[in-house]
């Protein structure tokens, strides 16, 4: 048995090196389906003829007929012999095969008659002719069945040479027969090419949707790869991840090898592990966005704000996360909430501490003013108490002012 399936597959890769789609083709465009389905046509139709041949060959031979089965091996011979001739171009090769094939039709009606499978050959041949070649060439092959049956009707009614054809038709019977054959081959050919016209629509449809998805798919994996802010995928039942981008290898510190062997919890805080399966039971089968905070290979942490979604890759679902690291913009955000306390206290220290002792100047400015020949000592002593607070109020702010500049100066330097 294995002896046997060996020379079998030597068999069928010899038909496969003989008939390519990558042979020469000068005669017409052959889709490379036409190509496969002609090759294993040939590699399983040639030894199950043996079954039909065999037999014939016996019966003839015992009547004493030689010349008909001397005319088989000839042409098994000399169809194996144009099948396997590496020289002869692919569509030329098709040609000739369905060429012979008509020749042993017409041997096969002539010399057996019409209850032969000379007829059952001549419908095979059209049904066989549609499926291997364009349209155009399918009709070409009911035309040559139109012809046969003509030159027959022709030797019939002119009765140019004996034939087991003449002791069962004559003209007007075999016309009957004749167009019976014309008509189902006409009827073969239109369904079939019809089936094979949509087939092909679909397949270059589909042809031009893959190209589509490939050139989608190269576009999000180059702007997946590219992308400056880190990006990664991790599967969603078990954490892992399973893609990263250069930004992403470049920010945790670690490489590419080594986030494949980790798990999205070891980017993560220990303290925050517990709000990471949080979010994974929340958040399993929707989009996500939020602040966490994420941790590099040193262990340095970092506020980072992500967004995520579902996405499918190679069949697993996982999770797609944009991680883009804010610490700046909440440094600055707690710069400018800093400066807000800081005039909130400016305009504090003006409305209690500026305001009383400028209000007591004032008025007593005003009463030395309206009395200039009183005793001035006491509210001299006043005034100089009032500007005493006032001065040490100015102080303070301008103080208050310095250092909130000096601290604004070393986040804008780290």
């Amino acid at each position: 048995m294995e002896q046997t399936m060996s020379y079998w597959m030597k068999y069928k890769q010899l038909f496969h090196q003989v008939i390519r789609y990558e042979d020469n083709i000068s005669l017409f465009k052959i889709d490379i389906w036409r190509v496969n389905l002609f090759r294993e046509t040939l590699i399983y139709g040639l030894p199950v003829s043996l079954i039909a041949i065999i037999p014939l060959l016996v019966t003839e031979i015992e009547g004493g007929k030689i010349l008909f089965p001397i005319f088989n091996i000839v042409f098994i011979m000399s169809f194996m012999g144009l099948v396997l001739n590496r020289k002869i171009e692919l569509d030329y090769k098709m040609v000739f095969v369905v060429a012979i094939l008509y020749v042993v039709a017409v041997i096969y009606l002539f010399f057996v008659g019409a209850e032969g499978p000379g007829s059952i050959y001549l419908l095979m041949i059209t049904v066989f002719s549609a499926m291997i070649f364009p349209e155009r060439m399918a009709y070409v092959s009911l035309l040559i069945n139109i012809l046969i049956c003509v030159g027959i009707g022709l030797i019939l009614k002119f009765n140019l040479f004996p034939t087991p054809l003449s002791d069962s038709y004559d003209l007007s019977l075999w016309l009957a027969y004749s167009g019976n054959l014309i008509f189902v081959s006409f009827i073969s050919i239109l369904m079939i090419t019809n089936v094979l016209n949509g087939f092909e629509k679909t397949i270059a449809k589909e042809g031009v949707l893959v190209k589509k998805l490939d050139a989608s798919e190269k576009h999000y994996r180059n702007v997946f790869d590219s992308n400056p802010v880190p990006m990664y995928i991790f599967e969603l039942r078990t954490g892992n991840f399973l893609k990263v981008n250069e930004a992403a290898v470049e920010k945790y510190g670690y490489s590419l090898e080594e986030f494949m062997k980790m798990n999205i919890a070891d980017i993560r805080p220990a303290d925050e592990i517990s709000k990471l399966m949080d979010i994974f039971s929340t958040v399993r089968t929707r989009e996500y966005t939020g602040l966490i905070t994420h941790k590099n290979k040193k262990g340095d942490l970092f506020p980072v704000e992500i967004d995520t979604n579902i996405v499918t890759v190679d069949g697993v679902e996982a999770r797609l996360v944009l991680s883009t690291d804010v610490s700046e913009r909440l440094n600055y955000v707690r710069m400018i909430e800093r400066q807000n306390q800081d005039l909130k206290d400016i305009a504090w220290i003006q409305s209690h501490m500026v305001r009383a002792p400028l209000t007591n100047i004032m008025s007593l400015t005003e009463l030395m003013l309206q009395d200039p020949q009183s005793d001035q000592t006491d509210m001299l002593t006043m005034l100089k108490d009032s500007t005493d607070k006032l001065n040490e109020a100015i102080e303070s702010i301008v103080k208050q002012a310095e250092q909130n500049q000096v601290t604004t100066n070393e986040k804008q330097h780290s």
